[in-house]
């Protein structure tokens, strides 16, 4: 493959304007069909399978507008008054929401009473939006907000929650990540010496992530993209467009001071180092695309979205870098070392690898790099014990590790879901702030026998009704006829008794009407709420059951059922899987019926269990593509070995932080300790993993080529040589990512932040405490059985070159 890239990046020096405006023309199109076709992205998360995504997609077969987007308005006084005193301005609120384009349905709690607390200081309100949660429309959000403001006046507070929330990850590339691109050019500034040559991988990753996103969106036309998925393509579209880009362009410059001509020097530029990048980048597309084997769609998606941004990388470094490198042709370097190539190529020197290590911009670095490495290989157990201590105080934490998806239980205390939530616990309950959603079906049908079992119900409190209005209607005639002193007023008074008198069959008539239809409808309810009756009486964690909804022929409905636990404790999890049990099903003394729980809270039980099971699966997955894809690239046991164990360090450290600075609170990121998101932890490894095989290759690769071309062989030399060879490259390669990954912290989305975090982290370790650290010592202490293979493997394995051939 190195000769092939070695005549494409010829070529494409020849002729930089062609594929110059090649990629334009592509990102244009690009970049036109996403913005027309491309639908929102969406924050709803499914798992096909589970419990809990069977109920809900079950809910929504028998009840179509069961799964559009539910929010809550919580009202509260903060003087101590009944929230009847402000009546007036909470109703024209709420007539301002049921106006609202999206809104389907707004309930006062001035009727229905339940909604008020007994002090009378707490009221929620049910908002019932058209679409489909997770899909809210911005403008329908904005609406309601105004409307809910506009009620805080006088004493009253008003908090939203639920689906009124808008938590979709702020802007793409915000002030953070403006900030970790600036970081990256100055760097690359350093590095080079040269703006024009920083300029150009920070040119190169701003295509590829422009080129991939607007692919993205035109995907979303088919297929349910998450919020994460465009901010995770940008934040691995800089980091690696940038330091593939580092990679050629730091070659294609020891090549020209050389004194190799322009077009060869891009040739075995992007033979030699565009081939490691290619395989670097085949390494991550594989790690990210492996995501698909937990069966989680937008796990999947996710990866998939990851690994295309990768791809792009790499090609566009392939294919745009060498244009733009015969573009701008020397201007990569200064006037000074411009002068010198001008000498080396008078003088007629030509590259070879022994010429481009020696070039005086690397033996800068080297001084450096020598007595690094020098230390290391003298004292290779100290150095040894030193960084996996080092290690080992970062990753402590993740031994206390809990996952979790996001809720409102541990939103920032001053957010207006936090108050809500607060307030509802407060009022009601912390298990009114997510009901379980519990789906009967099989109900018997309501025949002449269920009604007569309502009549007998309802009958008492019926008459009692019609006694008590008899009774206050014949108290208020006694009352004017104690109070008439006028023979015209005991006339009136006679002839109004009169009328009564008459028109009491009509209304008795009409009472017992209105009696039947009552009796009609609850009817339909009767058996799910003798359901729920039951189900209460049987387990003492829940505090109340109310029948929500029944299909019209009363053979199905949903029971809401409020848990006296916070959503997230231990005692709802218990009580989702007694639900979901036979003891339920024995509970309600139903025959025949079949109970199926579904909510927020029972499907993010499910999203953890679910990503609780899958994430060891990845790590074994990752973990033995790990050690095939070393052990093919550098023909050793103990080497793949040794850099799997590195890649769980980096991966433990990057845990640890994750869970010091979001878990714990620590560092001041988040003003929220809340469990970490579920799917972190998988997408977490999935990236490092690429990225720490990157430093491992070029690391490693340069210590493999100067032990096996050595005349004499000396292991401890080779670690040397290929160390001072690598470590320029990938320091620049390690700060550059750091930055760019720590720029999404500033992302006012707490997941994004996570990720950006523990990626920062997680890279700054693996390249300077692993790969630059322990790794040459260890290797100094493996010697030559660092390079040990069985004959029988050799033979099976492929031969396959990472830093290509230079013709």
């Amino acid at each position: 493959m190195g000769k092939g890239l070695h005549r494409i990046g010829s070529y494409i020096f020849a002729h930089p304007w062609r594929f110059v405006l090649l990629w334009l023309a592509i990102v244009g199109v690009s970049v036109g069909v996403g913005m027309n076709i491309g639908r929102p992205m969406s924050e709803s998360i499914t798992i096909p399978g589970t419990q809990g995504q069977v109920a809900l997609d079950r809910l929504k077969e028998l009840f179509p507008n069961a799964g559009a987007g539910t929010g809550r308005v919580v009202f509260e006084t903060s003087d101590g008054t009944s929230v009847e005193k402000h009546k007036a301005a909470i109703t024209a609120a709420l007539d301002t929401i049921k106006k609202v384009d999206g809104v389907s349905q707004v309930v006062s709690p001035f009727e229905y009473q339940d909604a008020i607390t007994k002090d009378g200081t707490i009221a929620y309100v049910q908002v019932q939006l058209k679409q489909q949660a997770g899909q809210i429309d911005k403008k329908t959000l904005e609406d309601i907000t105004h409307a809910v403001e506009s009620s805080q006046k006088d004493g009253l507070s008003a908090h939203m929650a639920g689906d009124l929330i808008n938590n979709t990850p702020g802007e793409i590339l915000g002030v953070g990540e403006a900030v970790g691109v600036l970081i990256a050019l100055m760097v690359l500034i350093i590095t080079f010496g040269s703006l024009v040559a920083a300029g150009l991988p920070i040119v190169v990753a701003l295509i590829a992530v422009a080129a991939s996103m607007s692919a993205l969106l035109a995907v979303g036309h088919w297929l349910e993209i998450s919020s994460t998925s465009p901010v995770m393509a940008v934040m691995l579209g800089l980091a690696v467009g940038i330091d593939y880009s580092l990679f050629i362009v730091s070659k294609y410059r020891s090549l020209r001071i050389s004194g190799v001509p322009a077009r060869e020097a891009i040739g075995r530029a992007n033979g030699t180092a565009g081939n490691a990048v290619v395989f670097a980048a085949t390494t991550v597309v594989i790690a990210l695309s492996a995501l698909s084997v937990v069966g989680i769609p937008f796990m999947t998606i996710m990866g998939l979205a990851g690994a295309g941004t990768v791809a792009v990388a790499a090609i566009v470094a392939i294919t745009l870098l060498p244009a733009l490198l015969g573009i701008v042709g020397d201007k990569v370097f200064g006037k000074k070392a411009r002068r010198n190539i001008v000498a080396a190529e008078s003088a007629g020197v030509r590259a070879t690898k022994r010429s481009a290590t020696n070039a005086k911009p690397v033996k800068t670095r080297r001084k450096f790099g020598e007595r690094w490495v020098n230390f290391v290989v003298a004292h290779p157990w100290l150095t040894i014990v030193g960084s996996v201590a080092i290690v080992a105080a970062i990753a402590w934490p993740a031994a206390q590790i809990k996952l979790g998806i996001p809720t409102d239980q541990y939103a920032a205390p001053t957010s207006s879901e936090r108050k809500a939530y607060d307030a509802i616990s407060r009022g009601f309950g912390e298990g009114y702030n997510a009901p379980l959603a519990v789906v009967v079906e099989h109900l018997p049908k309501v025949n002449d026998e269920t009604k007569q079992e309502v009549r007998q119900q309802l009958r008492p409190q019926f008459d009692a009704r019609v006694k008590a209005e008899q009774q206050a209607a014949e108290k208020a005639f006694a009352e004017k006829a104690s109070a008439a002193s006028t023979p015209e007023e005991m006339v009136a008074l006679q002839q109004q008794m009169q009328q009564a008198q008459e028109q009491a069959p009509k209304r008795l008539a009409e009472a017992e009407t209105q009696f039947n239809q009552a009796v009609e409808r609850y009817a339909k309810l009767y058996r799910l709420n003798q359901i729920g009756e039951r189900l209460q009486q049987q387990h003492g964690s829940i505090a109340k059951v109310v029948p929500a909804v029944v299909n019209d022929d009363a053979t199905a409905g949903v029971l809401q059922v409020i848990p006296n636990s916070s959503p997230t404790s231990q005692e709802t999890k218990d009580l989702i899987h007694w639900l979901r049990s036979n003891d339920a099903v024995t509970a309600a003394k139903q025959d025949g019926i079949s109970l199926a729980v579904t909510g927020s809270t029972a499907m993010e039980a499910d999203i953890n269990q679910k990503l609780a099971e899958a994430l060891p699966v990845y790590l074994v997955v990752v973990v033995g593509l790990s050690l095939v894809i070393l052990m093919v690239a550098f023909r050793s046991i103990l080497v793949p070995l040794k850099a799997t164990l590195g890649f769980l360090l980096s991966v433990g450290a990057m845990f640890g932080a994750i869970v010091m600075a979001f878990q714990w609170g620590w560092f001041g990121i988040t003003d929220a300790p809340a469990p970490i998101v579920s799917f972190i932890p998988i997408i977490g490894i999935g990236i490092l993993f690429g990225l720490a095989m990157d430093y491992e290759f070029f690391l490693v690769s340069n210590m493999h080529e100067a032990y096996t071309h050595s005349k004499k062989p000396n292991p401890k030399e080779a670690v040397r040589h290929g160390f001072v060879a690598g470590a320029k490259v990938v320091t620049a390669a390690a700060v550059i990512m750091v930055a760019v990954f720590a720029g999404f912290v500033t992302n006012h989305n707490t997941t994004i932040q996570a990720i950006g975090f523990g990626l920062a982290v997680g890279i700054l370790v693996d390249a300077f405490v692993v790969r630059m650290t322990l790794v040459p010592a260890i290797m100094a202490v493996l010697g030559k059985s660092a390079w040990w293979l069985p004959k029988w493997l050799d033979k099976l394995l492929p031969r396959v070159s990472i830093e290509g051939e230079e013709e």
